[in-house]
Parts: structure tokens; C-alpha cells; sequence
């Protein structure tokens, strides 16, 4: 029997409708909530090993089954509001390998499991309810544990992935080891990590050194594929740690300090060798929830230099959003109501945050608030 096409399924699919599907993947418990792609599967087994297993789930005892060669595809919305993705697979022949359709709330991130032929090259469809679509080449590798895609406005964010534990098959020089345990401060679901980021076609290798108080806790190279992301789980210790990344065999390196668990995870790129702490959401709303007009003014600075800046005579229950910046990151925000004495904040415009708001309330008084996507 034939496997049908791509164009096909998702033709199905679409006559279905978003109501018909959304049950298909339950939503995971709060057991599991925030162990991103470290999830449980139905057989007990971990998502996500980073290469330490082998992918090839053997044949049942007493059928002729080929084995299956397991990727996780891990879609994610970072969005305000909901969204409603499909995601299909296709081998080179154009036959269809793996589809799903996944209705995802504001700040879900949902890893499946793809039973594929074996390592190779596919091609990647996405589309979402809204019209946005993207195609992209996969090149599947049983080194990696498979891909991620993010829907964003209009179009998605695609990488392949590894998330490297304890024996790494990507470790080049030096001990992975596991993460440093925690400290009595806090209750972390996950640990914080590094993700070493490469856009190029070509494989870099990343020396990365951590260290917390003046003690190292990781020193390890690693080899970066082309066109991925590869996440180090470092620490579930609560401190001001130094990050060092050097690229290959030159003395450059990219330095940062990175603040846990302020910030969960901290993404350097390897071929601009920048640091940052995610996808960028910059999203900023402001409301006079006041039922007298106000006149705010709302500042944004980035190293001590101002960024933005923008001043709104807003009348009752009137609400504007802005996009202030396009970078991940940490910024401060100086607010003014009319001409009380100004306010400031954090902000952090990247995950596990979601867009901030500035809201004046009944008193004629300031405050902000970020959601926790």
C-alpha cells in the first residue's frame, strides 16, 4: 500500500479542523512541566538522550517490523496567543515519514516522537492556521536527537538538536559530566544550560569553560554540526556565574556573565559570537487602567545606553503596545506617570518570560508585570 503524500495528509488534516485534533496530544501534567525536551515517553523511557543511546527501537519479539529510528520534533509557540501547526516529514522520494498537527496554547513547547527509516535527508513542512509556512532541508543525524521549530509571526525558526548528558557523543576534549546539583535555593524542574548555537553549513567545534566563585564546573569542547543547537545542561545551583566559548583553534573567545536562574539558559552563537538568553520577546503593552487620562512616559535602556523612548497621553482603559527592541536580553525600564516621581524595573525580554506590561492603576501609580510562558 502506497503512504500518502505530504499534500495529501495535510489536506485531510485541514478538513478536520483545529476543534476535531486538539485532543491528539494531550497536554503534559505538571510533573513534567518545564523539563522541556527532557520528557518522559510512554514507555518510560527519556526523550532527548543527545546521542548516548542508540535510536533504533528493535522489532517486537516474533514480527518482521524494521527497526525505527527515533527523532524528537520539538514545536514551540512563544506567541501572546495561541497557535495550530502542522508539521510533515517527507523522505526524498516525496513519500510521507511523519505528520502531526499540534494545537499549542501561548508559551507551549511540545516535543513528539518521529519514527523515521533511518538517519538521512528529509524535507520539513511547516504551516500554521494563519497562513504562515516554512520548508526546510533536514539532514537527520543518530549523533543528534532530531529538530525544533518555533512558530513565529509569519514564519518558523528552524534547528536541529542535541541536548548533551553525561557520555556525549559530541564531547571532543575534556569530561561533559552532569550538572552541578543544587544548593537549598529554589525548586528547578530542569537545569539551566548553555546552548551552543551554529548557522553555518559547516561543523565548528566550541571550547566552553563555566565557572561559579572562582571554581571551574565545566571545561569541554564540543563539536557543533552545521545548521545546530547544542544544549549543555550545566548547574541547578543558584549564583553569578562566567561563561567562556572560544571557536576552534584561534585565542578569541566570547565572555559573559550569565545570572541563574534569572536566566535559564544562556545561547551563544558561534559564528557572530554573540551571547544572548533566547528568542527575543519584545513585546511591550501599556494600559491606563485608571479611570482619569494619564500622561506615560516609559524608557528603555541597554548598558546604561537608552534605546528607546516614548511618551502617551492616554485616556481611560486605553491601551498601546510597542516593540521597543529585537534583541533578547536584559534591559531596564524607567517609567513616569504625569510628573510623579519615575519607576524602574528589569526586564527581561526572552524566555521563560513573556511579553511585559506597564499598567497604571486606580491610584494614578505604576507597576509592570511580565507573564511565565
Amino acid at each position: 500500500m502506497r503512504t500518502p503524500t505530504r499534500r495529501a495528509l495535510v489536506g485531510t488534516l485541514a478538513t478536520l479542523g483545529a476543534a476535531g485534533l486538539a485532543g491528539c496530544n494531550a497536554l503534559f501534567d505538571d510533573e513534567n512541566e518545564g523539563a522541556g525536551d527532557e520528557t518522559r515517553r510512554g514507555d518510560g523511557r527519556w526523550n532527548g538522550r543527545g546521542g548516548t543511546e542508540s535510536r533504533a527501537t528493535e522489532a517486537s519479539e516474533g514480527t518482521t517490523t524494521a527497526p525505527a529510528f527515533e527523532q524528537t520534533v520539538s514545536v514551540g509557540n512563544p506567541n501572546a496567543t495561541a497557535g495550530y501547526v502542522t508539521v510533515v516529514v517527507e523522505s526524498p522520494d516525496g513519500e510521507t515519514a511523519f505528520v502531526e498537527s499540534l494545537e499549542l496554547t501561548s508559551g507551549e513547547r511540545r516535543p513528539v516522537v518521529a519514527r523515521l527509516p533511518g538517519p538521512g535527508t528529509y524535507r520539513v513542512v511547516a504551516e500554521a492556521v494563519d497562513g504562515g509556512r516554512g520548508a526546510f532541508e533536514w539532514v537527520a543525524d543518530d549523533r543528534l536527537d532530531g529538530f525544533s521549530l518555533t512558530l513565529l509571526r509569519e514564519k518558523f525558526e528552524f534547528w536541529r538538536t542535541a541536548v548533551c548528558r553525561d557520555a556525549c557523543r559530541l564531547v571532543s576534549e575534556g569530561e561533559n559530566g552532569s550538572p552541578l546539583t543544587g544548593n537549598g535555593v529554589g525548586r528547578w524542574y530542569a537545569p539551566a544550560g548553555v546552548v551552543l548555537r551554529n548557522p553555518a553549513s559547516s561543523a565548528r567545534t566550541a571550547h566552553v569553560d563555566v565557572e561559579l566563585d572562582d571554581r571551574t564546573v565545566l571545561a569541554a569542547a564540543y563539536d557543533a554540526p552545521a545548521r545546530t543547537q547544542v544544549e549543555i545542561p550545566v548547574t541547578y545551583r543558584t549564583g553569578e556565574y562566567r561563561v567562556r566559548v572560544r571557536v576552534g583553534s584561534g585565542d578569541e573567545a566570547v565572555t559573559a556573565a550569565w545570572s541563574v536562574p534569572d536566566q535559564p539558559s544562556l545561547f551563544v552563537d558561534l559564528e557572530e559570537r554573540t551571547t544572548g538568553c533566547g528568542l527575543a520577546n519584545s513585546e511591550l503593552g501599556v494600559l491606563n487602567a485608571d479611570d482619569e487620562p494619564h500622561a506615560v512616559s516609559v524608557a528603555v535602556e541597554s548598558d546604561g545606553e537608552e534605546v528607546f523612548a516614548r511618551r502617551w497621553n492616554l485616556a481611560p482603559d486605553e491601551r498601546v503596545d510597542v516593540v521597543p527592541v529585537d534583541a533578547s536580553g536584559r534591559y531596564g525600564l524607567r517609567v513616569r506617570v504625569d510628573d510623579r516621581d519615575p519607576l524602574y524595573s528589569s526586564w527581561w525580554s526572552c524566555p521563560p518570560r513573556g511579553p511585559a506590561a506597564v499598567v497604571v492603576d486606580a491610584t494614578g501609580d505604576a507597576s509592570v508585570s511580565q507573564s511565565r510562558l
